[in-house]
Parts: structure tokens; C-alpha cells; sequence
């Protein structure tokens, strides 16, 4: 029964053993003579053995075609593109719910991924609409698996004194 051969250090051996076992049994004269004029005067076996595609270019962590967190290169813009999505979403829900009437998110961001599903978003330009005045800001969320973890740099909205009124 043949087994297949599993690692390119093997294949090599396996290429190369009849040229080293054929030339050392080829020792009288007349065989060394015929073999030099089939294969030539000049010719040479160079074996290389290497463990793999680029190790000497690429650094220790690459692997062809994924990056540090073994995804692939389309599928990080994806990914990061929801993340992105995520934090416009929640931004908008925390000023909702602090009483802002109106948020406008330029498109000035800065997206950094810190683990497989993870991202770090920083919104450069919000700003948040009040009754009274607006307030321009930068917020930065921190996303996990697809849901905010944290949001930070929402201004608290600035409120009049109420000198007991009572309205």
C-alpha cells in the first residue's frame, strides 16, 4: 500500500534519492562519462528545505492571505463597516436619551481593530443639537462582537437654572 507523501521536505528526498544513489553506483569511469554528457558538464542538485511560502519577508505572524486575527482581506472592511454602523447607532440612541434633539455624524473616522470581531471607533465630528445650543465633539465607541460595549465623549446637555420655579 502507498501512503502519500505529507511534507515538502519529504518530496524532495524522495525526487532527488535515484540522482544521489546513481552516481556514487556509477563510480567506474565509463558510467560517470555517459551520465556528465546526458546531464552535463555544468549541471548541479541543488536541495532547498524550507518550512515555508515568505517567511524571510513577511515577519513571523503572516500567513498567505489572513491577517493577525485570521481573517481574510474582505472580510475586514465588512466587518469593520458594521462596526462602524453600530457606533453611529448608539451615539444616536445615548443623545436621544440625554435629551438632544438632533445628531449630525460627519464622515471624519478612525477605525482600528483590536481583536478577531472587536473595533475601535472614533467619530471625529458630532454634533449634538439642543433646545438652547449645539455642541461639536469627538466620540469614540469600543465594539464587540458586533454590539457597543462602551460609548464615550457624549457631552451632557447644559440645563438653565430653575431658581424654584417649579415649572
Amino acid at each position: 500500500m502507498e501512503t502519500p507523501i505529507k511534507s515538502l521536505g519529504a518530496a524532495v528526498v524522495a525526487l532527488a534519492a535515484p540522482a544521489l544513489f546513481t552516481l556514487p553506483a556509477a563510480a567506474d569511469t565509463a558510467s560517470v562519462a555517459r551520465v556528465e554528457t546526458l546531464l552535463g558538464s555544468d549541471t548541479e542538485l541543488t536541495l532547498l528545505i524550507g518550512s515555508g511560502y515568505g517567511d524571510d519577508h513577511r515577519g513571523g505572524g503572516y500567513r498567505r492571505g489572513l491577517n493577525q486575527y485570521s481573517q481574510t482581506d474582505w472580510e475586514v472592511p465588512e466587518l469593520s463597516r458594521d462596526a462602524v454602523k453600530a457606533c453611529r447607532q448608539a451615539v444616536r440612541y445615548e443623545a436621544r436619551q440625554l435629551g438632544y434633539r438632533n445628531v449630525e455624524i460627519d464622515d471624519d473616522l478612525y477605525v482600528r481593530q483590536i481583536g478577531p470581531r472587536g473595533f475601535f471607533v472614533t467619530l471625529g465630528d458630532v454634533e449634538f443639537e439642543g433646545r438652547r445650543r449645539g455642541v461639536e465633539t469627538r466620540v469614540s465607541c469600543e465594539i464587540r462582537r458586533g454590539s457597543v460595549i462602551s460609548v464615550e465623549g457624549i457631552p451632557y446637555p447644559y440645563k438653565g437654572k430653575d431658581y424654584g420655579r417649579g415649572w
